[in-house]
């Protein structure tokens, strides 16, 4: 009897060993399945959020190449007013108004899909990404936008310095991508009286407080490209590691 005994506890230990081996193991394929999966999630999220990126640096471009030309319109004005300077003609006199339209995809991106994202040096470099969004856009938005909106346009209208007949007369009023098509061959703002109002001290007021929020844009902006630029590469490294 002590002898089946000893058998039959030797055969139940082999079992119950098996099946928690088996259990193990079970567990072990599912954790590797599960990660596996989280892994691939991940990498699909790290892709979407590169190609945003590249869809940020775009427009991001686009605000660049705006600034330079508001930038030199400004500095025409400047001289105008300030160094009497004679100029027949001076750049787009849209521009002295020009606004911008945000569109940034990476933000809501990633507020989706922060929680997935296991790098940290990638998660990281997308909070420092989306900080430096956020001040730049407050900057645009409280400073340029804001001093564009309530003090310029009202002065523009004051000084009657739009065309109405020119605005009426256009064919295409509508956005095309990020641009507003209403310039070619057709200065909604009346480029002699601009050049006029530039030579007084109002004007010359305004176009500095908006010439300095316009500088303060610019550079939260090369800081943007910067961080857009050095989370590409990031991301771009880091995916190949999975």
């Amino acid at each position: 009897m002590e002898n089946k005994t000893g058998k039959y506890l030797k055969y139940a230990f082999g079992e119950i060993t098996l099946v928690v081996v088996g259990i193990l193991i079970a567990l072990g394929i599912n954790n590797w399945n599960e990660n596996r999966k989280n892994i691939q999630a991940e990498k699909v999220i790290l892709n979407n959020i590169y190609e945003n990126l590249i869809s940020d640096s775009i427009q991001f471009d686009y605000y660049k190449s705006q600034y330079k030309q508001i930038e030199r319109l400004h500095v025409e004005l400047y001289e105008i007013g300030f160094k009497d300077e004679i100029i027949d003609s001076i750049s787009e006199p849209i521009l002295i108004r020009r606004t911008l339209h945000f569109k940034q995809l990476i933000d809501s991106d990633f507020k989706e899909n922060s929680k997935e994202i296991n790098n940290f040096k990638v998660r990281e470099a997308i909070i420092l990404y989306t900080k430096s969004i956020t001040s730049m856009e407050h900057i645009y938005l409280i400073g340029v936008e804001r001093l564009i909106e309530q003090r310029l346009k009202p002065y523009l209208a004051e000084q009657k310095l739009y065309n109405p007949q020119n605005w009426f007369e256009l064919k295409n009023k509508t956005f095309s991508g990020f641009e507003f098509k209403e310039t070619k061959g057709k200065n909604i703002i009346d480029e002699h009286g601009l050049i006029a109002s530039a030579k007084t001290q109002k004007f010359q007021q305004i176009l500095l407080t908006l010439n300095i929020k316009w500088n303060e844009f610019n550079s939260r902006l090369l800081t943007v490209i910067e961080e857009n630029n050095k989370l590409r590469e990031l991301i771009k490294s880091e995916l190949k590691n999975y």
